[in-house]
């Protein structure tokens, strides 16, 4: 079975992805043997929000599933808020899920992934440079290049590959240089202006580690397993996945959808591109709560094939009717009748997990609200995936 992948080349397509030919799912693809594939960190990018453990407990959902008369295999996994990667990563690398799209709303973002796939080798040798050249040499040049690709933003008249190769730098380069990983509002330089703490400027961009995961990206990419990367917002990704692999709806893709905290949002993600340059980036804006009301009403509406969601928990999502607080997901007439999904049960657990940056404080231990339409029986209660009272 191969399905084409649908590709778009302008800035502000719906959906647009890093390949310069259509890409097929191919037939089911060997092991994954590559080195990283079970090392402990694998993604480029440390994310605000990342939640230690929280790809294995996805693991067991989809594994358990497997058990299910309905879903045997899990040929796609889509996320839509890509962000770190670190779930889907991880989830490919194991043969949990066979193959995977990423996408993202954030131009910065998105165009990291793209590059970091398609045009490995050409980041690896940029980001080399950067760190020859900026990170190596003292603390002064250091923080005079974070002001520099603080402020950047495209030069017009350059080629959108060179624009891409530039944003993807920017977003590595500001990613592992400032605090948390932050690429938003206020965050400043790890270490500060000062520079007079223990950790510098520097101390998280350790180029040997990250040339091995960029190589990584790269060849899950060219294994087809990483089938592509899109820049899109959740609804565009989740519409379009259903649009364009019809023959695998409803059972065997699976969305993975970790947005923004509920009650932190506007600290961590607000607009983090210039707008006149970012094309279509409303999806950006979660301050307001508005975008989690659309969301959760696409999920409960709309959406055409099995979903897993994760939220930092808040009582607001379960005792919303807006939100969550429904325990079946029952499609609207015309979705129903094309996947002849009448209505699926929402499964309810609580994990707890260290998050990286659950508070001003930084590391700290929080509970995560996991939402599946995943098949009920299969849904495992235990000791991490516990009821909720």
């Amino acid at each position: 079975m191969t399905v084409a992948v649908r590709e778009q080349h302008s800035c502000t397509a719906a959906l647009l992805a890093v390949g310069s030919t259509p890409r097929k799912i191919a037939p089911a693809p060997e092991d994954v043997t590559h080195a990283l594939a079970v090392a402990r960190y694998q993604s480029p990018l440390r994310y605000p929000g990342a939640k230690s453990g929280l790809a294995n407990v996805i693991g067991e959902l989809i594994r358990a599933a497997h058990q299910s008369s309905t879903m045997r295999e899990v040929d796609l996994l889509v996320e839509p808020f890509a962000g770190g990667a670190s779930t889907t990563l991880r989830l490919v690398g194991a043969g949990v899920v066979k193959r995977a799209i990423l996408a993202d709303a954030d131009p910065m973002v998105a165009a990291f992934w793209q590059v970091a796939a398609a045009r490995t080798q050409e980041l690896v040798e940029r980001i080399a440079d950067e760190h020859r050249k900026y990170v190596t040499a003292g603390s002064s040049m250091a923080l005079a290049r974070w002001d520099y690709w603080r402020a950047w933003t495209p030069v017009p008249g350059t080629t959108r590959a060179t624009q891409d190769l530039e944003l993807a730098t920017k977003c590595l380069f500001l990613n592992r240089t400032t605090f948390s990983g932050i690429l938003h509002g206020q965050a400043g330089p790890i270490g500060g202006r000062a520079q007079t703490s223990a950790y510098g400027i520097g101390c998280r961009f350790n180029l040997a580690g990250l040339v091995q995961r960029l190589e990584y990206v790269g060849h899950l990419y060219e294994t087809n397993r990483l089938v592509d990367v899109w820049r899109s917002d959740w609804k565009d990704t989740l519409h379009g996945v259903a649009s364009h692999y019809k023959t695998l709806l409803p059972n065997r893709i699976v969305a993975y959808l970790d947005p923004p905290y509920l009650s932190k949002s506007g600290k961590l993600y607000p607009r983090s591109f210039d707008v006149r340059t970012a094309g279509s980036s409303k999806d950006l804006n979660w301050q307001a709560g508005l975008q989690h009301h659309h969301l959760a009403e696409y999920l409960r509406r709309e959406m055409q094939y099995r979903w897993i969601l994760s939220y930092d928990y808040d009582p607001r999502l379960l005792a919303d009717d807006a939100l969550y607080a429904a325990n079946a997901m029952r499609p609207s007439g015309s979705r129903a009748s094309l996947t002849g999904v009448k209505a699926w049960r929402i499964s309810k657990r609580l994990v707890a997990l260290n998050y990286t940056a659950s508070s001003r404080r930084g590391r700290g231990s929080a509970e995560e609200l996991l939402l599946t339409t995943l098949p009920p029986a299969t849904v495992p209660f235990n000791e991490r995936l516990r009821a909720i009272s």
